[in-house]
């Protein structure tokens, strides 16, 4: 499984990606901003990507992941944010997403995440 993590606080970064770490999962690119993961995403194709809302960049987490998500419409999206701003909220529902993380990050949550793409996968898979 190959994971995108947008998150322009690097702190937050490395506790996110410990947690995946400990989730065993080792395939993980990181970005702090919307660009620079726009950028990764034309090299890479990612099964799932969590994106911070509120990036101190050009692009928001959003329009970042819309962006991504037109090019790689089988990444599921999972949003990042510190507050439940209900105006951000219904922005970021125009992006097909799997859901919400709040900061700070809730392990259980992650791992159900990572389950529910690795159910989606392997049933595409068996379509295949």
């Amino acid at each position: 499984m190959k994971i995108l993590l947008v998150d322009d606080d690097l702190i937050l970064q490395n506790l996110f990606k410990r947690q995946l770490h400990n989730l065993g999962l080792e395939d993980i690119v990181a970005a702090q901003s919307g660009e620079e993961a726009i950028s990764l995403a034309e090299q890479n194709i990612f099964d799932i990507g969590f994106f911070d809302i509120n990036l101190l960049t050009e692009l928001d987490g959003i329009e970042t992941a819309k962006r991504i998500k037109a090019k790689q419409a089988e990444m599921q999206v999972v949003f990042i944010s510190a507050n439940e701003n209900p105006v951000l909220m219904e922005r970021a529902s125009v992006v097909e997403n799997l859901g919400f993380l709040n900061k700070p990050y809730n392990p259980e949550l992650i791992e159900q995440y990572i389950k529910m793409v690795k159910i989606r996968l392997k049933q595409k898979n068996r379509n295949k």
